[in-house]
């Protein structure tokens, strides 16, 4: 191969392939990074387009490096864009360039060794054939959870390779949902034409070409059906509205595009528009700043030591309940190193293991584990009712009832079993670390690890530490969580920690309205316009009227001024009922009986009461450094509560709609890390 000039991002070579000349231009960031198009990018990659002299070659190919193919369009670059000429003009030059590829004479491919996503699709549309590595897990349109539109043509293409249906679900329900399109999953999409083996990837994928210009493969493009495109449309709006209630505009902007372009009524310049908008929303620039948050903190959290952790080969779970179960799950399938549980009878233990079985059996049968795998999980959970057998564990985690003297007990009499240097942890969610580590010897190697329920979905673990803890028990607690695949935020042995305390905080004003006659019905809908996963008394009723009043008690005896005790919850919990409403959000008899009289209640005043609870409360949070920052809040409200990214987390939000301030942030959306590489 030769290497004529070319720009650092984009190498252009020329070379024969069974007879064929091609030109292959590779797509590279620095430093080893996955290539991202920026202004200077794309001007490379037009110049580079430019140069091919057609004459000399049959095909123009366009591959990436690593497992990359193109991470899409440089986010660092659209938060710069401040003027609407300035974000436009990031659609316009991406769609100038890759017309540049479209509009070749001769074949073009897109070789697709890896991901490509965003931008780093729609350049792959542009060609005229795309062959992809059987290994790529990642074909997809992140914009719109990112608070943007494709803009370089990636809707009109996709709509003509797999119609309207199929681009809805993939442009904003997979988006939305962060999911993507394996090799095999785009193959049978229709936006990929092939699939061929990883090993040799280029010289297969070349010998593939060869066979298209050769006549010897054709390529398929059936005409995509529209039909059922109306209903799917209001079926997609519908969904739309009952997750966000409007509250993020890039989905719904999506969705009006795909029907405009359906209809023939969407020009480039109504997309360059579009996008234009959507770059300077606030909703685009607190997605941006919580997709870098889950990027840049999740590989680097604050606050760990610079010290080595001591290995952990064995693991001991102190309980048998549904969380005990969990956990012992997940740390046998992510560590696959031995798991004791323990717990008072056979009965309790016997019954945790068929729950084991049960959630190993269901991974078998949706194909996210072979029968081997699951064979090996399962002989590494072993369980005993004695106490004794964890002397060999490197480190130990309870998850037995929520009351400080019953942890207090566990934790001293495990201590003389234990090493002095074994990691005793706690899963609680709201009672203090020092406080059950009164009676220890050794209370520097005992922290909170607080995992969010449901534990193998969920990827928050606060991480809490007390003035005691020492440095390498911390170290090992932080590379713990993340060989189990967690995002470890450090968190200060304050009550209620981060993502309890903030929604006890707005829990403890909903329930003021009620108490104060407002219909839980209508409470519940106050929040609906911020686009929240979960209505709050349908979160309650998730978490259980009894735990989330035993939290509300922890927090009253921290903060009685701030947090309330609610005489509605207190009457449920007494009541043994699972919450104030039905599951279709009615309040039924039983529990209209236990209220007070009826008032009415203004929306906007109720909400505005309940975002500047929450801002009051981050403020104390911050100033009583129970995190680092704001940045730290923000994570565990997104992985830890699943808030949107349109929400930022939570202080972006609050910002605009309170007039708080919480900066200044290290990754904010406002003065971007060069350090990260981000795309779209």
């Amino acid at each position: 191969m030769t290497t004529p000039t070319s720009g650092s991002d984009v190498v252009t070579s020329h070379f024969e392939h069974h007879g064929f000349r091609f030109a292959l231009l590779t797509l590279s960031g620095p430093g080893g990074r996955p290539a991202t198009l920026g202004p200077a990018a794309l001007e490379q990659l037009g110049a580079a387009l430019d140069a091919v002299e057609l004459s000399d070659v049959d095909a123009v190919t366009v591959t990436g490096t690593g497992a990359v193919f193109c991470a899409g369009a440089d986010l660092n670059n659209i938060l710069e864009a401040g003027t609407p000429e300035e974000s436009e003009g990031i659609a316009r030059q991406g769609l100038n360039v890759l017309a540049k590829l479209a509009a070749m004479p001769v074949p073009t491919f897109a070789l697709l060794n890896g991901a490509a996503l965003g931008g780093g699709l729609e350049l792959a549309l542009h060609a005229d054939y795309r062959i992809a590595a059987s290994s790529v897990r990642a074909f997809g349109f992140p914009e719109v959870r990112l608070g943007l539109i494709p803009g370089w043509a990636g809707i009109p293409l996709s709509l003509s390779l797999m119609g309207p249906e199929a681009t809805a679900k993939l442009v904003v329900h997979d988006s939305l949902a962060g999911r993507n399109l394996t090799a095999r999953d785009a193959e049978a999409a229709g936006l990929v034409d092939a699939v061929v083996a990883e090993s040799e990837f280029l010289a297969v994928a070349l010998d593939m070409a060869t066979a298209i210009l050769a006549g010897e493969k054709t390529v398929p493009r059936p005409q995509p059906s529209q039909a059922g495109w109306a209903d799917a449309l209001r079926a997609a709006r519908r969904e739309l509205d009952s997750r966000l209630h409007g509250a993020a505009p890039a989905p719904y902007r999506a969705l009006e595009l795909i029907d405009r372009t359906v209809q023939d009524a969407a020009s480039p310049e109504s997309v360059v528009r579009a996008f234009g908008e959507l770059v300077l929303s606030p909703e685009a620039r607190a997605s941006i700043y919580a997709f870098r948050l889950t990027q840049s903190l999740a590989r680097n959290p604050a606050g760990r030591p610079a010290v080595d952790p001591r290995p952990i080969t064995s693991v001991g779970v102190i309980g048998a309940g549904l969380m005990a179960s969990q956990l012992a799950l997940v740390f046998a399938r992510q560590l696959r190193v031995p798991v004791l549980m323990t717990d008072l009878s056979v009965e309790k233990l016997d019954k945790a293991l068929d729950w084991v079985d049960t959630q190993l059996a269901k991974q078998v049968q949706r194909g996210t584990l072979t029968e081997d795998s699951a064979t090996q999980i399962r002989g590494l959970i072993s369980l005993t009712t004695d106490k004794q057998d964890f002397a060999p564990c490197d480190a130990v985690i309870e998850a037995v009832f929520e009351d400080l003297a019953v942890k207090q007990n566990v934790f001293a009499e495990l201590e003389p079993i234990l090493r002095p240097d074994a990691l005793l942890l706690t899963n609680t969610s709201s009672l203090s670390i020092a406080a059950m580590g009164t009676r220890l010897t050794h209370p520097g190697r005992l922290l909170g690890f607080h995992f969010f329920n449901p534990v193998a979905v969920l990827p928050l673990l606060e991480l809490v530490r007390t003035p005691q803890t020492d440095p390498t028990s911390l170290a090992t607690a932080f590379e713990l969580a993340a060989r189990l695949g967690k995002t470890a935020v450090l968190v200060a042995d304050a009550p209620g920690f981060v993502v309890n305390r903030l929604l006890t905080r707005m829990f403890s004003e909903v329930l003021a309205l009620i108490d104060n006659g407002g219909d839980p019905a209508a409470v519940d809908r106050v929040l609906d316009q911020l686009g929240l996963p979960m209505r709050p008394l349908a979160l309650l009723r998730f978490i259980g009227p009894v735990v989330q009043q035993h939290i509300c008690e922890t927090m009253h005896s921290a903060f009685p001024h701030r947090f309330r005790l609610s005489d509605t919850l207190h009457n449920i919990v007494d009541a043994g009922l699972p919450g104030y409403l039905d599951h279709d959000g009615e309040v039924p008899p039983e529990v209209r009986a236990l209220l007070p009289a009826a008032r009415s209640v203004d929306p906007a005043k109720a909400r505005s009461r309940i975002i500047a609870a929450l801002a009051d409360e981050v403020t104390h949070m911050l100033t009583e450094d129970v995190v680092a920052g704001p940045e730290q809040i923000d994570l565990c409200m997104i992985l830890g509560a699943n808030y949107p990214f349109h929400t930022g987390g939570l202080t972006p939000l609050l910002e605009r709609l309170a007039g708080t301030t919480h900066h200044p942030r290290p990754v904010s959306a406002g003065s971007p890390s060069t350090k990260d590489s981000i795309s779209a």
